[in-house]
């Protein structure tokens, strides 16, 4: 039976049989043919692992300061006295490689914590990862992003904001700032990155939809029911998008037309829990007697 996992980038939920995110068109980190390790040991591979390479850095900053002075001797003597011949030498800083493939290291073991489900584990991975990179825009991206998911948006902003900095052409980093904004109800920055998302991204059905809901938080009512207009086209069988829908016509003084779209969510979901509270609620708006929400 196929398993659904959860792209490290965008948050999608995808079947595990495909090789990228059909939202981000990033590559997907496959985890079917492995056992899922337990949390407990995910954790203590990322410590032990960053400990190490904590290890080895100072090993070689301390191994680099031993042979600094004989090297500045040698250009002494070798400036007062002409060269006959030219050492090749390495432009590469060994500390920066380290340095890069600890973060590249932790990404992975990041993404594949996250997918799991196991975010304590993603976080310290992700935060080794920006750590061992501090302008490597996708490390910075997916440290706020599973933060945000930690119900931490506020400390996740400021990563989120460099990242945008680095890269404001990503879509997914402007998606993920825009969701940090929405939980802290800054909704006209939301506004702006989710509209910045949409333009990188015109077809993404959530993007539209969590545009929409900016907008009508933000009080600009016609343009959220644009937006959840959009979202609908993209994703007609997504059955909360025409109950949002319903609730921002009827903020709208649209109570017919927020009846059709009510009727289309009991078309979608005739079982749910709701359906009920629904339908006695389409029966008042039809008689021109309701005085709230089917969502309140």
């Amino acid at each position: 039976m196929a398993v659904a996992v959860v792209c490290a980038v965008c948050g999608a939920k995808v079947k595990e049989d495909r090789e990228r995110c059909p939202r981000c068109k990033e590559p997907l980190i496959a985890l079917a043919s492995e056992a899922e390790p337990s949390r407990r040991w995910t954790t203590a591979a990322i410590v032990a692992g960053c400990l190490i390479i904590g290890v080895l850095t100072i090993i070689l900053f301390n191994s680099a300061r031993r042979t600094a002075p004989a090297q500045s001797a040698a250009s002494s003597t070798s400036a007062a006295k002409p060269s006959t011949s030219v050492v090749a030498q390495s432009d590469v800083d060994p500390a920066v490689e380290i340095a890069a493939s600890a973060a590249a290291s932790s990404l992975v073991t990041g993404e594949r914590a996250y997918q799991s489900g196991n975010f304590d584990a993603a976080l310290q991975a992700f935060q080794a990862a920006a750590s061992a990179n501090p302008n490597d825009p996708r490390a910075l991206n997916n440290l706020g992003q599973v933060l945000v998911r930690l119900g931490r948006a506020e400390e996740a902003l400021p990563y989120l904001n460099r990242a945008v900095q680095l890269s404001p052409d990503e879509w997914s980093y402007q998606f993920n700032r825009g969701r940090a904004l929405a939980e802290l109800k800054q909704w006209s920055k939301a506004v702006d990155s989710y509209q910045r998302a949409s333009q990188l991204f015109p077809d993404d059905y959530a993007t539209q939809y969590n545009l929409a809901k900016a907008l009508q938080a933000n009080g600009d009512i016609n343009g959220a029911l644009a937006a959840y207009e959009k979202a609908i086209s993209l994703a007609p069988g997504q059955s909360d998008f025409q109950l949002s829908y319903g609730l921002a016509l009827e903020a709208a003084s649209r109570p017919r037309d927020a009846a059709a779209a009510y009727r289309r969510y009991l078309e979608l979901e005739p079982s749910s829990p709701e359906a009920e509270k629904v339908k006695a609620h389409v029966a008042q708006l039809e008689s021109g007697t309701s005085s709230s929400g089917a969502g309140s």
